[in-house]
Parts: structure tokens; C-alpha cells; sequence
């Protein structure tokens, strides 16, 4: 059974990544977790081969991101987290990336420019579906939204990447309790993300400034800082859930309405970034009172040790 699930999230993954990759990922686990590790990495290559026969473009993506999942199982246990959660981020992001990009040559485009003429594309049919009700405001709004995502479609292939990969330690984590190995994965009320990443936002920030300046290559700065700044909110966005569940954890609410609770927080923070300046604001507040050693959060292992 752990061996057909394997092949079945991998089947799925190229279409469906956060649905199939935890489902392969929860089978690896389970596979690997009670000694069969080599039987995992089977089960992962079969997998990328039922999808090269099915669409040989999709091993692109499937290849590297089941050898990643794969290798994240089998680390797991002796990583960090955070680490472990970032080579997985990087490698989905990157595989994606590729993936479309090939895509879009095959077409005879590339990527930024497919994407931006998809933009431009929905804004044209979105003001056509408007009609006569669309004022010059909102045109102008769609127009400059279409630019936005022109520019930073990079981010969005981070975003969905640490969603994903998100699900896939999950999954993990899961895997490992129901065969009496538990890994180091806290909570999300006791999630405490490194405080480099303020770097990332740090970094941005500098780029943003400094594209204003009449230098060289003022355009790419700005880009490359926009994407920047856009990566660390999202960061940012997940120290802030973590916060507000461990506030809802505190105030005793139950499973139903801490899931409500956080749903209606992330639309929240599509609107007003609240969620996410909590989070910014954490990494020197430290809202919970976590235990912090120098830069690493620290967490308690079932038999006492600590990651």
C-alpha cells in the first residue's frame, strides 16, 4: 500500500504538487521509517517513470523533487528542521521554474514572457467582461496589477514552493508518529523561523532603495528587490500564523475554530499584511516567550534532546 501511494503522489505531483508530493512523501516516510529505505527510492523512481510515460516533459519537475523528498526523509532525523525545509523549498522552486520554462520554449517564448502575456492577456478580457462599469481607476488599477506580477512572478514560484513543502514535512511528520519514530517538527504555536531570514527582507529593501538611483541596471534592482521583499513576507506571513496559533492555543480554542481562526487571519493578510508585520515584529518581541539560543530557535525532542 505505502509502495502504490508512493507512485500514486508522484503520478499526481506534476499536475496536482500539493496533493501528490505529501502523499508520496507520507508513503517514503512509512517505507523508510520501518527500515526500507531502499524500497522508498524504488518506489520514488518507478513513480518518475510511470510519468515519463505518461508526459515526458513532467520528469523535469518529478525527478528532482522526489529526490529531494527522498533525501529530506532520510534526513529528517539528524537536520535541522529549517534546513531540511529549505533545500526542499529551493529544489521545488527551482524544478517548477525549469519546468515552465521549457514549456514556454516549446512554444517558442520564454517564461517571463509568457507570463507576461498572460497578465496582459487577463487584464484585456477582465475589462472586456467589465464592460461600460469600468472606470478609468480600475482600468488603470489592472493595468498596473498585470505590471506587478509581470515583475514578480519569481516570488510566486517561492510562494508556492514553501506552501508545498510546508504539507510535505507535514506529511512527514505524520508518517514518522504512526511507526513510533517521531521527528524534530514543533507545532505551528511553537514554529520559530531563524532570524536570518531577515536578511532576505533586509536585502530587498537596499535593492528597492537603490533602484530609484540614477546607477546602472536601476530596472533588475528593483526587480530582484521587489521579489526579494515579496519572499520574506511570506516568511514573515508564516511566524505570523505561528504566533496567532499560539495564541489560540493558549486561549484553549478547539481544533474547528483554530482552523477558521487562521483561514480568516491569511485572508486578513491579503489585505492589510497585518499577519505578516506580526511576524516581522516577533523575530525581536518574541510574542510566545520561546526559548531562543542566540540565532536558533530551540525545541524539545520526545526523549529530551534538542535541535
Amino acid at each position: 500500500m505505502l509502495f502504490t501511494a508512493i507512485v500514486i503522489g508522484t503520478v499526481l505531483a506534476p499536475a496536482i504538487a500539493f496533493v501528490g508530493l505529501p502523499i508520496a512523501a507520507a508513503g517514503i516516510a512509512g517505507l523508510a521509517y520501518r527500515g526500507h529505505t531502499s524500497l522508498a527510492a524504488l518506489a520514488a523512481a518507478f513513480g518518475v517513470a510511470v510519468v515519463g510515460v505518461l508526459n515526458v516533459s513532467d520528469v523535469v519537475y518529478a525527478a528532482p523533487v522526489l529526490a529531494a523528498v527522498v533525501l529530506a526523509v532520510v534526513l529528517l532525523p539528524r537536520r535541522s528542521m529549517q534546513a531540511v525545509v529549505a533545500a526542499l523549498i529551493a529544489v521545488f522552486a527551482l524544478a517548477n521554474m525549469t519546468a515552465d520554462a521549457l514549456f514556454a520554449r516549446s512554444k517558442g517564448t520564454t517564461l517571463a514572457a509568457s507570463i507576461t502575456q498572460d497578465s496582459q492577456t487577463a487584464v484585456t478580457e477582465l475589462t472586456k467582461a467589465l464592460g461600460a462599469s469600468a472606470s478609468v481607476e480600475t482600468i488603470r488599477t489592472l493595468k498596473d496589477a498585470a505590471g506587478v506580477v509581470s515583475s514578480a512572478w519569481p516570488s510566486a514560484y517561492f510562494q508556492t514552493a514553501v506552501f508545498v513543502g510546508v504539507l510535505v514535512i507535514v506529511a512527514i511528520a505524520w508518517a514518522a508518529r504512526r511507526v513510533d519514530r517521531p521527528v524534530a517538527v514543533p507545532p505551528l504555536s511553537r514554529l520559530d523561523l531563524t532570524p536570518h531570514v531577515l536578511w532576505v527582507f533586509v536585502a530587498g529593501l537596499f535593492m528597492l532603495a537603490a533602484s530609484y538611483a540614477s546607477v546602472g541596471g536601476a530596472g533588475a534592482l528593483g526587480v530582484v528587490g521587489l521579489n526579494l521583499v515579496l519572499c520574506a513576507r511570506t516568511l514573515f506571513f508564516i511566524q505570523g500564523i505561528s504566533v496567532a496559533a499560539g495564541v489560540l492555543d493558549r486561549t484553549g480554542v478547539g481544533l474547528g475554530g483554530r482552523i477558521l481562526a487562521l483561514a480568516a487571519l491569511a485572508a486578513l493578510d491579503a489585505f492589510t499584511l497585518a499577519v505578516s508585520f506580526t511576524g516581522l515584529l516577533d523575530f525581536w518581541v518574541n510574542f510566545r516567550r520561546l526559548p531562543r539560543e542566540g540565532a536558533a530557535p530551540t525545541v524539545a525532542e520526545p526523549d529530551g534532546r534538542r535541535w
